[in-house]
């Protein structure tokens, strides 16, 4: 009976699963030996089961709690590696995804840094800056005070209640059309929000950037009065370096296609 089977220690060592995680595997019915030897108590497998064992620890690896593979992998008492099979391809597909997401946040969020690490407090620089979209809410402050941050507290918990996608970059977008200011407090949403009332789409084009320990909004714009224009678009962001501190913020104005300001 044994001759063909494995022990308990050369199953561990086949399928990376340690002793005592197989046996507590055995104690909640989850995988359990084909035969224990009644002299010893010894436990044994046969090869087939690596393949359950192998489908267990990617289950572990998802995260996916092992009642619920229980309950997947036994239908009316017989194993079923199915359900199994499909509810962790689902669950793996899900978590590349995310991955895939986290990967172009930690670019995007790498190029902002290196770009704003490019040039001095002193400097101004001109860049082609990528489309974005932003999340907006109308601003009537002076400044960057206490009720600004307020507001856009407010605005990322809104953010949140919608399960929004937000990116990296936030703060204020001032639009100076014909001599009339309007501003937004604003963050930085994924293009799949672009077409929500209150999202902002600011074109790709390019862009005289500045930085500044300025709050006043007023003494911003007159920052940017050598661009002559009758309409242009001001983002106001912090501007993080390496080590995240924010001790000043970058100011970026558009210099060309300065009438493309869109309000979707």
């Amino acid at each position: 009976m044994k001759n063909n089977l494995l022990t308990i220690g050369e199953f561990s060592k086949r399928t990376g699963c340690s002793i005592k995680l197989l046996r507590y595997y055995d104690s909640i019915g989850l995988l359990k030996p084909v035969y224990i030897d009644q002299n010893t108590n010894y436990r044994y497998y046969n090869f087939e089961q690596t393949r359950m064992a192998e489908l267990i620890q990617i289950c572990v690896n998802l995260s996916i709690p092992l009642k619920e593979v229980k309950d997947l992998a036994f239908i009316d008492d017989k194993v079923d590696y199915k359900n199994v099979i499909e509810y962790g391809k689902k669950i793996t597909k899900e978590r590349i995804t995310q991955f895939n997401e986290d990967l172009e946040f930690l670019n995007l969020l790498q190029e902002y840094i290196e770009r704003v690490d490019s040039y001095d407090d002193k400097e101004q620089k001109e860049f082609d800056l990528r489309e974005k979209y932003y999340y907006t809410s109308p601003l009537y402050e002076d400044e960057m005070n206490d009720e600004y941050y307020k507001l856009l507290d407010r605005l990322f918990e809104e953010g949140f209640s919608q399960d929004l996608y937000i990116e990296h970059d936030y703060g204020v977008i001032i639009n100076i059309k014909d001599n009339i200011t309007t501003k937004f407090v604003a963050y930085e949403v994924d293009k799949r929000h672009s077409n929500l009332e209150n999202v902002v789409k600011i074109e790709e084009g390019r862009f005289l950037c500045k930085k500044t320990n300025e709050f006043n909004f007023d003494k911003i714009c007159e920052m940017f009065s050598c661009v002559n224009s009758n309409d242009k678009t001001i983002i106001i962001s912090p501007g993080y370096s390496y080590d995240f501190s924010s001790p000043y913020f970058e100011v970026k104005c558009r210099i060309k296609n300065t009438n493309e300001w869109e309000n979707k």
